[in-house]
């Protein structure tokens, strides 16, 4: 359903994960990016010790988090007076072959405003062609994700656009749900590798995991799930 909602082509074989907070989906979406970059790099033969992550100082600590974490530089383009979002010429001055992913946030927290996310996805399209970096975008929906769709199906911010891999979505933002529940999407199976999903023998039967905490309720799930469907 998620997917649908976000866009994904008919073409494409997505996949998600279920979680207990955006937070957690940040985490597991940029990881996801890491490990594609890495084993692409390994495969080039290339050195893949020095990854870098870029985004706007507009980013839920979460990304800041991930940095730290999982070891991966951080390139965070500063706010300016009067202009609150990620525009494209701050990526174009940070992004290079080491970049994982570039961040980007539907709708900040501090403002509502969205960054440049079509302006940015082009950018990539030809930093591609002109370089051959293939540089993913990790699209923080937050609750908008679960606004914009209806509120402007024909604002193009999702998987229509070819570099948004990955987009996470707060569940429990979108109301009626107690927190948490979130969500991952990505538009692509071969954005996941495999070697981060784990296959679990619980109560006897095996199950994929792909998540930073194992055990939750299914409570919230349902009752987003009933809420969509109303």
């Amino acid at each position: 359903m998620l997917a649908r909602l976000f866009n994904a082509p008919e073409d494409c074989d997505f996949i998600g994960t279920s979680t207990l907070s955006s937070s957690e989906t940040i985490m597991l979406g940029i990881l996801a990016h890491k490990w594609t970059w890495r084993e692409q790099r390994k495969k080039e033969g290339k050195d893949y010790s020095n990854p870098n992550i870029v985004m706007g100082a507009d980013v839920h600590v979460v990304w800041e988090k991930f940095a730290k974490y999982f070891d991966v530089e951080l390139r965070m383009a500063p706010i300016q007076k009067d202009h609150y979002t990620l525009s494209v010429n701050k990526v174009k001055g940070h992004i290079d072959e080491n970049t994982i992913a570039v961040g980007v946030v539907l709708g900040t927290t501090f403002t509502g405003q969205i960054d440049q996310i079509q302006e940015i996805n082009d950018l990539l399209m030809d930093v591609k062609k002109e370089k051959g970096w293939d540089i993913p975008i990790h699209e923080d929906g937050a609750s908008s994700a679960f606004i914009i769709p209806f509120l402007d199906p024909d604002f193009k911010w999702d998987f229509r656009l070819e570099h948004v891999r990955s987009i996470n979505a707060s569940g429990h933002k979108y109301g009626l749900v107690y927190p948490g529940v979130g969500w991952l999407v990505f538009k692509d199976k071969k954005c996941l590798s495999d070697d981060l999903v784990f296959e679990v023998n619980y109560l006897g039967g095996f199950i994929p995991t792909f998540n930073l905490n194992f055990s939750k309720g299914n409570s919230m799930i349902i009752v987003q799930y009933y809420n969509l469907l109303r």
